[in-house]
């Protein structure tokens, strides 16, 4: 077969269309071409936001991005080979498109624009202990579209971005300290200065509690069988629970050791005789 021969064989037109096979295989080599470099810039902008110590998650979906963008305009060029108005099909492909992918990925679409959104404004990071969704754990991992975390007992959970983004998130672990609040009750013949004296000097005494902010201890309501007393040390974040399980602990044995006591739960009732 020689060179001519070769030139009529892809001059040669497919049948009921204008289309040549030299525009058909020239249209399916840039786009596997393209789909490659597409892919592989994706990459190297992925690699290179991560090396610029930038968010995880906001290096996947920008590259993710950049990639569906340089498809859609490899494949507007692939079509311009086949003698298709490039412009005209562009608009096409991208409603086209837009309406398929909007339908069929609308959840996961919404996701990663709630990743995109976490991303930026960084309300928690891997290792925080927060509330989110009605759930409870440490963040393990903040992905494109979803993210991970571990409960207290051990138990993984995975909850998408959408339902995370425009709810209340509380992150216990952000600032570097932490108030602990604690009420506790006492007997109404006991002396109420004695008992806030005692508890001030078990919260002295722990070297968890800080200073600064000074710790509190007050009268803060008259109860039906107790005087309670509010009790709120500051701590920092990391010592929170194994300080609070402390301090119970010690307030209730200064109190037995000083004879004040922590009343059950009582009601008086009055019994009068039917004449």
């Amino acid at each position: 077969m020689n060179i001519d021969e070769i030139i009529n064989i892809l001059e040669t037109k497919i049948p009921f269309s204008n289309i040549t096979i030299f525009n058909l295989i020239s249209a399916i080599v840039v786009i596997i071409l393209g789909y490659i470099i597409a892919v592989l810039v994706s990459r190297y902008i992925r690699k290179a936001m991560l090396k610029a110590k930038m968010a995880k998650i906001l290096a996947i979906f920008t590259s993710r991005v950049i990639k569906i963008l340089l498809i859609i305009f490899v494949v507007a060029i692939g079509i311009g080979f086949l003698g298709i108005d490039v412009g005209a099909a562009l608009i096409s492909v991208s409603v086209v498109s837009g309406f398929v992918l909007g339908f069929a990925f609308q959840e996961t679409l919404g996701n990663l624009a709630a990743g995109f959104m976490i991303a930026i404004t960084k309300p928690f990071r891997v290792g925080d202990y927060v509330d989110i969704a009605g759930k409870s754990g440490s963040v393990n991992d903040v992905g494109a579209s979803i993210t991970t975390m571990t409960t207290v007992d051990n138990k993984r959970i995975i909850i998408p971005n959408s339902k995370i983004w425009g709810e209340p998130i509380v992150n216990y672990t952000a600032l570097g300290k932490r108030m602990i609040d604690m009420t506790i009750g006492i007997s109404y013949s006991d002396n109420m200065e004695k008992a806030i004296k005692t508890t001030m000097n078990v919260l002295k005494a722990n070297k968890k509690v800080l200073d600064d902010p000074s710790p509190t201890v007050a009268v803060s309501n008259l109860g039906d069988s107790s005087v309670d007393l509010l009790v709120r040390p500051w701590v920092n974040t990391s010592d929170y629970w194994k300080t609070k399980w402390e301090l119970i602990q010690q307030i209730k044995e200064a109190f037995d050791k000083e004879k004040i006591s922590i009343p059950f739960p009582q009601r008086d009732v009055h019994l009068f005789e039917k004449k």
